[in-house]
């Protein structure tokens, strides 16, 4: 007798409910799709240029946060004699990527300058094989060499300039390296020529 039938509350089996609540579950997610309420969202332009120094747009994408407003703050490469440039990027009010070049009279590489930073921190850094582009973290430097304009040291010509980028935005270490890696090496012999070098 365990196959009695009761009434209509025992009408509806279990496997019809299943296929009902998936059903419903999977219109939900459509709705949220279509309305665009799947997760936060990049809601501003990604710039064409970093500081003044144009570059493609799917270089600087995996920077950028998801978020409404992204402001500019710093100077373009190409406005002034100075030694040494500086600009942020804020998305929501928060560091999304600071670039900095700056025309030294040091010779140094890449891998030299991010042994000096990492070693401190205890931070894991790589480099590739010429040391010209090396990073650790969020952060990578290339370094190129400059000659016949002067440094950040007073009286003293310029031989290496540095462009150091820093990144707030990325899952690990790892997963950044890739992307840090070409924007800097299509970005280095730009920013150089832009700042005098």
């Amino acid at each position: 007798m365990a196959d009695h039938f009761d009434g209509p509350k025992d009408r509806t089996p279990h496997a019809t409910a299943w296929r009902r609540a998936a059903a419903s579950a999977a219109v939900l997610s459509l709705v949220l799709l279509a309305s665009g309420c799947g997760g936060p969202q990049v809601n501003y332009a990604i710039p064409k240029d970093l500081c003044g120094v144009t570059v493609d747009q799917n270089l600087l994408r995996p920077f950028f946060p998801p978020g409404d407003r992204i402001q500019f703050d710093g100077e373009i490469f190409s406005d002034d004699n100075k030694a040494r440039s500086i600009c942020q990027y804020y998305v929501d009010g928060n560091t999304a990527l600071l670039v900095n070049g700056t025309r030294s009279s040091e010779k140094v590489t890449a891998e030299e300058l991010v042994t000096r930073f990492a070693s401190h921190a205890h931070l894991k850094s790589w480099a590739r094989s010429d040391g010209r582009i090396a990073g650790y973290d969020g952060s990578v430097f290339g370094t190129s060499t400059c000659s016949g304009t002067p440094s950040d040291s007073h009286g003293q010509p310029a031989h290496t300039f540095t462009l150091e980028i820093s990144v707030n935005h990325f899952t690990s270490a790892e997963s950044v390296r890739s992307h840090l890696q070409k924007l800097m090496s299509t970005l280095l012999p730009k920013a150089a020529r832009s700042r005098g070098c």
